[in-house]
């Protein structure tokens, strides 16, 4: 039993740990501005492919989806990117702002965040889960975001964790940490997974 649970706990960080690193292979192959999408959705689709099947992952399978939608790919990324990037900034000029009205303003922008961090998370989890295009993944990941609150409460403190975990020990954010994250979304996730896929039963 205990050799089992043994086994089974090296198996699933010794796949974060090859995620983790195909990523930054990946991202540094595309000289990380360009190849920062594709690398999320490449490991995204080989995690959904394999789960925790090791052997099953393969450099270069994760190769031929990086480069399989390469620049509709980065399109995407950079968009919600650009977005947060525009609402960062409009956040950090509010700080410098010392009047009360500022303070809604700010809860504003900061929901903003929330909000177009979620659905590029979620899109990216929906599109490796399912075969479908960008536009229909982001109104599905537009559901997911209001459809339960406490599952959207748990991703955001997650994320908060994950974040705060890697910068106190930053050489989880080569060898651990994306892979994590990667697993962590998916299986936040399950919930909407299960419903999308009651709705398409026959």
């Amino acid at each position: 039993m205990l050799g089992r649970t043994t086994q089974n706990v090296f198996t699933r960080v010794f796949v974060m740990l090859i995620l983790s690193l195909f990523f930054w292979v990946y991202t540094f192959a595309g000289l990380v501005i360009l190849g920062l999408g594709p690398a999320l959705r490449a490991v995204a689709e080989l995690y959904q492919a394999n789960r925790w099947e090791w052997r099953g992952y393969s450099f270069r399978a994760g190769w031929r989806q990086w480069r399989a939608e390469f620049w509709s790919v980065n399109a995407h990324t950079w968009g919600f990117l650009g977005i947060l990037l525009f609402l960062g900034y409009n956040l950090y000029l509010s700080v410098q702002l010392h009047q009360a009205w500022i303070v809604f303003v700010q809860f504003v922008i900061i929901a903003a965040i929330v909000l177009t961090f979620s659905l590029g998370i979620f899109t990216l989890t929906l599109r490796a889960h399912y075969d479908i295009a960008f536009r229909d993944a982001l109104k599905l990941a537009l559901v997911q975001f209001f459809s339960n609150f406490y599952q959207l409460a748990l991703f955001i403190l997650a994320t908060i964790a994950t974040v705060l975990i890697s910068l106190k020990w930053p050489g989880l954010i080569i060898f651990l940490s994306v892979g994590a994250y990667i697993v962590l979304a998916d299986w936040l996730s399950g919930k909407m997974y299960a419903r999308i896929d009651a709705s398409i039963a026959p």
